[in-house]
């Protein structure tokens, strides 16, 4: 119930709860997590419904070559090259001394686009139970009893089965701060 109350409270509420509690640490800390999430959560909508019109208004105005089918974009690490390539001396293992012509490198990170990707289609039926070292039960206060929430394979499925928000900060402090009570699970979870 106070979950939900806190929930319920806009973010100038919790700001003046957090005025009106500012020698209590505790509930500023708890105060300062959710504002946080919410607005790292915010901005996460905003960026991401931003990226998404830039990508409609980029497809809208390329052609449609017949062969492509369809354009898989990912983010990644790649190799930029610097400048031009130079003649590089390397000394091979046996001790012999060769001369090859390399450019200078260096790593970032990029969208990387691929043209006719070859995806695989999960099929369809049944599942196969797997264990995890990171499969969690998790509980919920309720007076002097204890709700089964359930098991999970991590505390991150077990924050989106439960419809809490992660934003930046960790999976089972979002769990504990919303007050469910994680213990380790060994038994087998069924992925879908």
């Amino acid at each position: 119930m106070q979950d939900e109350l806190i929930n319920a409270m806009s973010n100038e509420d919790l700001q003046g709860l957090r005025e009106k509690y500012a020698d209590n640490e505790s509930i500023t800390t708890l105060i300062d997590g959710i504002l946080q999430t919410r607005i790292k959560a915010q901005e996460q909508l905003e960026a991401k419904a931003k990226f998404e019109a830039g990508i409609h208004k980029l497809f809208a105005k390329l052609p449609h070559p017949e062969d492509v089918y369809n354009v898989y974009v990912r983010w990644g690490e790649v190799e930029v090259i610097d400048g031009e390539e130079v003649e590089t001396e390397i000394t091979n293992g046996d001790g012999t001394k060769t001369t090859e012509m390399r450019a200078p490198k260096h790593k970032e990170f990029q969208w990387i686009v691929e043209v006719n990707h070859a995806t695989q289609v999960k099929s369809s039926g049944t599942t196969t139970p797997t264990t995890s070292k990171r499969a969690i039960t998790v509980f919920k206060r309720n007076g002097t009893n204890l709700e089964d929430k359930g098991h999970f394979a991590s505390a991150t499925k077990a924050c989106e089965a439960l419809g809490l928000t992660i934003g930046g900060d960790s999976a089972t402090r979002v769990l504990a701060r919303d007050g469910y009570i994680t213990e380790p699970y060994t038994g087998e979870i069924t992925e879908t």
